[in-house]
């Protein structure tokens, strides 16, 4: 992919990851009480969500700070996948909440993703 729309697509993408933050922390934190009725961990997986919301605010203000900086697209790439895997790793304690609270964190992951390159490319194969 040429670089110019991979740094549009990351750009997009870390905007619309920083503005659905703040309404999906607000709502994963709101729905605490309601999960830890439904499941044993599930309120702490709200929570656990929420911090995950948190995080992803940090990811997509690096992604904005270094779209127009390829040599620093590592560190990009490992908050993504940093992301990605707590993401991941909270489909457990979420259960069934895991599908009403963590479309919109995988969705945006895998554009940032996309934008920053899924693996860093060797010298040879850039040219």
């Amino acid at each position: 992919m040429n670089r110019k729309p991979k740094r549009v697509l990351l750009r997009v993408s870390s905007l619309l990851m920083l503005l659905a933050a703040l309404p999906m922390l607000l709502w994963c934190l709101n729905l605490i009480d309601n999960a830890a009725l439904d499941y044993t961990y599930a309120g702490a997986g709200c929570f656990a969500a929420g911090i995950a919301y948190i995080f992803s605010m940090v990811t997509a203000i690096a992604g904005l700070a270094f779209a127009g900086r390829h040599y620093r697209y590592r560190w990009c790439r490992t908050l993504g996948y940093i992301q990605l895997a707590a993401g991941i790793l909270l489909i457990v304690p979420l259960r069934s909440y895991a599908a009403l609270t963590l479309p919109p964190l995988f969705l945006l992951t895998v554009l940032y993703l996309f934008g920053v390159g899924w693996r860093e490319r060797c010298d040879f194969e850039q040219q």
